[in-house]
């Protein structure tokens, strides 16, 4: 049986205007929602521009 195994994660921050805060390549794949919240809220309180949102991207590999 095949298996869906998550390889890597990209984080991507960006301002209410779309524009881009901060981009983080490597992250852990496995992180909870809990930890990317309080990554993002941290970004967030370091950023003077407002409210930020993130996008995460997880790349997985197919073990078969």
């Amino acid at each position: 049986m095949a298996n869906i195994v998550h390889a890597s994660s990209a984080i991507r921050i960006t301002d209410a205007a779309g524009r881009s805060v901060c981009s983080l390549n490597g992250v852990n794949p496995n992180m909870t929602a809990s930890d990317a919240v309080g990554f993002v809220e941290g970004i967030e309180e370091l950023h003077n521009g407002g409210p930020v949102t993130a996008r995460i991207s997880t790349l997985s590999d197919i073990e078969r």
